[in-house]
């Protein structure tokens, strides 16, 4: 069964959700995502949106840790 010229590797979806991926290198870049995020989630609590509080609390928390902490920004460079 053909593969339909695909090359193999991830998926687009999955290479969407790579936040260890070289576009995120810059430092600001990461810095603003994070603040979208927690500006988000204060948004949501001062709407009283348990929900979504819990939501963009998470992603806040995740995006820090995988941005902060074990990202290499050094990972993935070509030269």
């Amino acid at each position: 069964m053909s593969d339909g010229g695909k090359p193999p590797g991830k998926s687009p979806l999955l290479s969407f959700l790579d936040v260890q991926s070289p576009v995120f290198r810059p430092l600001w870049l990461r810095v603003v995502i994070v603040g979208v995020c927690a500006l988000w989630t204060l948004v949501e609590f001062s709407n009283d949106s348990g929900f979504w509080v819990l939501l963009f609390g998470a992603a806040t928390v995740y995006l820090g840790y995988q941005f902060f902490v074990v990202f290499d920004p050094d990972k993935g460079d070509d030269t």
